[in-house]
């Protein structure tokens, strides 16, 4: 499970990267985001006008599997991702995400922040659900697609974020489009020569740790 991610970029580049027409909810560089924080998702608002909007790491029940990453392979089987598959896509800003890597003579696992390089920012296919609380006010969740990882990688880390390319940021957020045949051809992984791991501070593991220490690399001991 991908549990942990980056986002180090300005909120004009992300206004820009994903052609935004409105802001509700402008959140730009976190360095260590993690399940239950808000954070801001790009989605097509009630009228189809490209909107940054604030949203809940985690669909409710938050234990349940699919919460927090939905699974490439099987979400379009689950009845209950139907109505978010239709309407309610959306797509999360990133740079990075974290894992963890035994390797070496450090006897606990090395957080490992992996990006693509050329890449400084890109976007992560999600699904939104929204609610209201006991107030009366909305509360939007949003949980994210991963797909197994190949490769060298895939030996500490099974599991990666689906990466989406310029066309598949236009298909995943246009609304006409609701058959998972034509979008299936975007949400296929990066391969492991496209990304680049590198170790960082085991502090990112830390909840509510958040500085640009989380994301620059460091020189452990993996001899």
């Amino acid at each position: 499970m991908i549990d942990k991610y980056s986002i180090s970029a300005e909120l004009a580049d992300i206004v820009d990267a994903f052609q935004v027409q409105k802001i509700v909810y402008g959140q730009a560089s976190r360095f260590n985001v993690s399940p239950t924080q808000n954070v801001s998702i790009i989605m097509n608002d009630r009228f189809g006008i490209r909107t940054m909007n604030e949203a809940r790491w985690g669909l409710f029940p938050f234990w349940a599997k699919d919460s927090v990453n939905a699974d490439v392979e099987t979400f379009q089987h689950k009845p209950y991702f139907d109505r978010m598959l239709r309407k309610q896509r959306c797509i999360v800003p990133c740079s990075g995400y974290f894992g963890w890597k035994k390797a070496g003579q450090e006897k606990a696992p090395r957080a490992m922040h992996v990006v693509a390089p050329g890449q400084p920012l890109f976007g992560v296919p999600g699904f939104y659900d929204v609610w209201k609380n006991s107030s009366g006010q909305e509360v939007r969740a949003f949980t994210f697609i991963t797909a197994p990882t190949s490769g060298a990688l895939s030996q500490w880390m099974p599991r990666m974020p689906v990466v989406l390319d310029e066309e598949g940021a236009e298909d995943w957020l246009n609304p006409r489009i609701n058959d998972i045949r034509s979008l299936r051809k975007h949400l296929e992984p990066l391969e492991s020569h496209q990304l680049r791991a590198y170790p960082v501070t085991n502090a990112v593991g830390e909840e509510g740790y958040e500085s640009p220490e989380c994301i620059r690399e460091i020189v452990p001991d993996f001899a």
